[in-house]
């Protein structure tokens, strides 16, 4: 699908933010992960989500809608889990969902033989699980794969070979996340990040769920050794929060246009790492004033470059790139090497796109740089999001400061996060045209 985001003079209204992404995908495996019946409140609705609840259905988890009541207009999903007992499958399709294909991989561990097939070749397909799958041989398990890539072959069901497993963080804290939520279900296990961890917030947003869940983790931060009790996950009440990546671009496209913008549902002591594009937008400039749960952000005015350390707010980078393409001066954005292995090259995919609007930008192997142009850029050029969530969603605040706007194809790739992007962004004031 291509989507035309037109030029605006200024943006204006209020907001929700969507359910996080990531908070939906932990809790429906949590609730998937326990016998008996929980709740999850607010859930996303976007491809993840639905990938995650088929396969879930697929192992044996029973799901079901409720309202949440009259006062109430939150959705709810009942979920009644298989626990340490999934059903046997010979198919698991992840969809385009990194965490999701991670978290179903080390659910092989308890499954005779499935296959998880490959929807997403030039996306999800071009993802690397080596790490991942060097862990789950060491567990025990028998894998066939291609490279360490799409479509792996798990052969699961025999004892622990080890109680203790070292996995690598230099790529994602994903690896980790899940051996950490079954480790629980095996018995137990201590788990050892090596070669540091790309991004710690993800992995302390994991350590959260499961305690909620009745597993409390012994966390060493320091050494990166994380030692699961064995137990079993309790039956609970999990209310999903707004998503601070979602919000960030929303922020990121009211900063760069005179604006007054309220982004609701964003609590001020949440813990995603995302929360920081908000603070670094006001150091570029912005007015950011926050009341209850919700945030104003106030644009218009002279944005400056300032560096970035993505390590902790990952999902924000591209976001906040979109606005230093804005901004006068160099804006450095470091630490963020693992965006190579995303659902694009958040590096080298990205900085190729930036290109063809005009932006200058330059590329290290876990940095790049943005020159900002304060007068905006021409447009008129077509961008391929490289079937990318978030590159749909900075190019569409680039395009607002062209006079021409910037044709985005792939554009239905945003509902891999947040399906109501382009809906919300025009509720502001922009102008976005779906085209044959």
């Amino acid at each position: 699908m291509k989507i035309l985001v037109k030029p605006a003079t200024h943006l204006e209204g209020e907001v929700a933010a969507p359910p996080s992404k990531n908070y939906t995908t932990r809790y429906l495996w949590l609730s998937a992960l326990t016998e008996g019946e929980s709740r999850v409140l607010n859930p996303a609705n976007n491809d993840d989500a639905r990938a995650l609840l088929a396969a879930c259905r697929a192992l044996g988890a029973v799901i079901r809608e409720e309202a949440a009541g009259e006062d109430e207009k939150d959705r709810v999903l009942v979920v009644e889990g298989f626990g340490a007992k999934p059903r046997p499958v010979k198919e698991l399709d992840p969809g385009n969902g990194g965490l999701v294909l991670r978290l179903l991989l080390a659910l092989g561990l308890f499954l005779p033989e499935v296959t998880y097939v490959n929807s997403y070749p030039d996306s999800l397909g071009k993802r690397p699980q080596d790490d991942l799958l060097t862990a789950l041989r060491a567990l025990g398990a028998e894998v066939t794969d291609r490279g360490g890539r799409l479509p792996i072959t798990v052969r699961g069901g025999h004892p622990l070979a080890r109680r203790e497993i070292t996995v690598s963080g230099k790529v994602s804290s994903q690896y980790a996340t899940a051996l950490l939520f079954v480790a629980p279900l095996l018995g137990g296990l201590t788990i050892r990040i090596s070669h540091g961890l790309s991004s710690p917030p993800p992995l302390a947003t994991t350590l959260q769920v499961m305690t909620e869940g009745g597993v409390m983790p012994l966390a060493d931060w320091e050494r990166l050794v994380f030692t699961v009790p064995a137990g079993r996950y309790r039956p609970g009440l999990y209310r999903v929060p707004g998503d601070y990546p979602a919000a960030a671009a929303l922020a990121a496209a009211a900063a760069v246009l005179p604006s007054r913008v309220t982004l609701a549902n964003l609590a001020a002591d949440d813990r995603q790492g995302e929360k920081a594009a908000l603070t670094h937008l006001a150091k570029m400039g912005a007015k950011l004033h926050r009341a209850g749960r919700g945030v104003e952000i106030r644009g218009g005015l002279p944005l400056r470059a300032v560096d970035f350390y993505g390590a902790d707010a990952i999902d924000a980078v591209l976001a906040m790139a979109a606005a230093a393409a804005l901004a006068e001066g160099t804006s450095r954005f470091y630490g963020v090497g693992n965006l190579r292995w995303k659902e694009s090259d958040r590096i080298g995919d990205f900085a190729r796109e930036l290109r063809k609007t005009g932006v200058e930008v330059r590329e290290g192997q876990d940095e790049f740089w943005i020159t900002g142009n304060p007068g905006g850029y021409l447009g008129g050029v077509e961008i391929d999001a490289h079937q990318d969530h978030r590159l749909v969603m900075a190019f569409s605040i680039l395009a607002l400061r062209t006079r021409e706007g910037l044709v985005i194809d792939g554009a239905e790739h945003v509902k891999k996060s947040y399906p109501a992007f382009f809906t919300d962004l025009a509720s502001l004031g922009a102008v976005v045209e779906e085209l044959d």
